[in-house]
Order: C-alpha cells, then structure tokens, then sequence
C-alpha cells in the first residue's frame, strides 16, 4: 500500500499541522466509508478504487497517530 506520508515528512511537522491531518484524513476515511455502500455496487471497479482510497487514509491515520505518539503529542 501507498503511504500518504514520508516519514520524514510526518516528522518535520508542526504538531499543530499533525492535528489538522489527522482530523483531515480521519473525516475522509469515514466520509469515503459513508459512501461506498450508498452511491457504489460493491463489486463496481469504482468500490475497488474507493476500497483502496479508504484503505490509504487509514493508514495515513495510522502514521500520524504513530509520529504523535513518538512525540508524546495528545489529540
């Protein structure tokens, strides 16, 4: 899977700029979760894609939990 993020990257950040794409990826993941079994057949190539989608932002969620997490910063 793509990661969304460098960790390099994940790590430069302001941990004001952590919080906002955690919130930012964390409602994109549920919004994209909303919409798959509503607007998409699920075995469409378009629920693949958004399966993947999902699946992307998670774990982006799952990397900057992890670098807040390192940093010892609270959401």
């Amino acid at each position: 899977m793509k990661q969304m993020y460098h960790p390099s990257d994940l790590a430069a950040m302001d941990p004001l700029v952590l919080m906002k794409n955690l919130a930012h990826v964390r409602m994109t993941s549920r919004r994209l979760s909303y919409v798959l079994p509503q607007q998409v057949h699920l075995y469409a190539p378009e629920a693949n894609q958004l399966r993947e989608q999902i699946d992307q932002y998670v774990e982006a969620e799952r990397q900057i939990e992890g670098e807040m997490a390192r940093r010892h910063i609270r959401a």
